[in-house]
């Protein structure tokens, strides 16, 4: 036990794997038990897209099904993407807005909001430590004198 808390303290890699762990693991459960389902079914965005419009008191309503689909991109594309890490901030972004919509909406109504802010809670902390070493955005953005 004690090499393996050396090689955190001496390893700077260790702050890399666990942004990539924080990564691979929420957005693989992200896409597999909430996204995919939602960005292939367009009948869900207009009860998705309700979740948001609600607050504005009918005033939106049209566009119930823009923000459904943009609730079911940032819950699948955008988890892919966090996955792979590409476009990882805004992506990360997107999907923390997302599931702070989806916490307000389950603490307004029925449900938990525990799942929502545990996500939300995710996505902000990659959102803010960036993709990591072992990253696409590294090896696209990155320039070679850094």
């Amino acid at each position: 036990m004690n090499k393996v808390f050396s090689f955190i303290r001496i390893n700077n890699q260790s702050k890399d794997l666990g942004i990539l762990v924080l990564r691979i693991l929420p957005g693989y459960f992200f896409i597999v038990n909430h996204g995919w389902s939602k960005i292939l079914n367009p009948n869900k965005w207009e009860k998705l897209g309700s979740a948001f419009t609600k607050y504005f008191y009918g005033l939106l309503d049209f566009a119930n099904p823009i923000f459904g689909f943009a609730a079911a991109f940032s819950e699948s594309i955008c988890a892919i993407l966090i996955l792979l890490g590409l476009f990882t901030r805004s992506a990360s972004f997107l999907a923390s807005i997302t599931m702070l919509v989806a916490a307000l909406n389950h603490i307004t109504t029925t449900g938990s909001p525990e799942k929502a802010w545990l996500y939300f809670s995710i996505f902000l902390a990659i959102f803010l430590l960036g993709p990591g070493k072992y990253s696409i955005d590294k090896l696209l953005f990155t320039s070679k004198e850094n």
